[in-house]
């Protein structure tokens, strides 16, 4: 019902709007969920064990659509195994300009030029106390503020996480936000000062590092070597910077990370080389999920995880059990 009523009714206004007023519209609407005691949650969701963890099911909703942790509640209600709040920042941000949100509705993709914006780790922390989440597995996902050097960022993605380290099952470092620039020298130095620097705070919970899928191959082994040395995860991959993978000429000059169907070979293609280099090390696939053949690939590939955005904008909730596998 609530997946017909989304493509009948809710999509149709929703797309009339300008995006991101669409999206504002969607978390009020999503905050009023919250309230109802109601569980949607598809009956073939299979609960499992991952990295210490208990899962619902396998699929979860990617940074960004919940940013400040004012709904995850109700996202776990549709359906959905995990929710990944954020990113979060030690302070609060606004992000870029608007208008920064692009329908590419031909293509099944979005490009978003947000910039991180958020409330800052001390309010996220307040929605998120505030909330009972039973058993729902919440990932919060950290960044630098913008306005921080990327020399400091280990101490400013530190002091965040001091903050939020007891409310979260298990911590994302967004290291690849096309939308705030990205670290050009050696990033697996960077990303290894700043793993040091939150697991001296504490190592009790999993974290993952996310990174672009506009790396070349030579980083992504070196950062691969860098979380296997240092037990991390992997999230692959953020949203791209690319326009070749877009096809609508329209789109190719506006700024922003793209996602959707237009990342899907592009996201497939980094998970295939992260395996090269490492056979196990733990991976939540993110990048133009849209149906089981795209969960069936990556679980060849030794994946347990999986993480929409976009597919749930242009599915609406009833993608969730589209993609559970039986």
């Amino acid at each position: 019902m609530v997946d017909f009523l989304y493509k009948k009714l809710f999509q149709k206004i929703l797309f009339k709007m300008d995006p991101e007023d669409a999206h504002n519209i969607a978390i009020f609407f999503l905050k009023i969920f919250s309230q109802i005691n109601l569980d949607l949650s598809p009956k073939k969701s299979k609960p499992f064990e991952f990295m210490g963890i208990r899962f619902k099911n396998q699929i979860g909703i990617a940074a960004g659509f919940d940013k400040n942790a004012e709904v995850f509640r109700a996202l776990g209600n549709l359906g959905f195994g995990f929710v990944e709040v954020g990113s979060v920042t030690l302070r609060p941000q606004k992000g870029n300009s608007k208008p920064r949100v692009f329908r590419i509705i031909n293509e099944k993709s979005i490009i978003n030029h947000f910039g991180l914006n958020n409330y800052g780790a001390y309010e996220v922390l307040k929605n998120i106390e505030k909330v009972n989440k039973r058993n729902l597995v919440l990932g919060i996902n950290i960044a630098k503020n913008n306005d921080v050097d990327f020399n400091d960022a280990h101490k400013n993605i530190a002091d965040c996480y001091k903050i939020l380290k007891d409310v979260g099952d298990f911590f994302v470092i967004n290291i690849s936000c096309p939308n705030v620039g990205m670290f050009e020298e050696d990033i697996s130095n960077y990303i290894r000062k700043i793993i040091e620097e939150v697991k001296g705070i504490s190592d009790k919970k999993p974290l993952f590092i996310k990174i672009s899928p506009d790396l070349s191959d030579c980083d992504i082994k070196n950062i691969v070597d860098v979380c296997v040395n240092m037990k991390c995860g992997i999230v692959a991959a953020n949203t791209s910077k690319r326009r070749d993978i877009i096809k609508d000429e329209k789109f190719k000059k506006i700024e922003g990370g793209a996602s959707g169907i237009c990342l899907r070979d592009l996201s497939l293609s980094i998970l295939k080389k992260i395996r090269s280099y490492s056979s196990d090390i733990p991976v939540i696939s993110v990048g133009g999920i849209f149906d089981k053949n795209d969960i069936e690939e990556r679980r060849k590939l030794g994946v347990f995880l999986f993480e929409i955005y976009t597919s749930f904008i242009y599915e609406g909730p009833g993608i969730i059990e589209k993609l559970l596998i039986d």
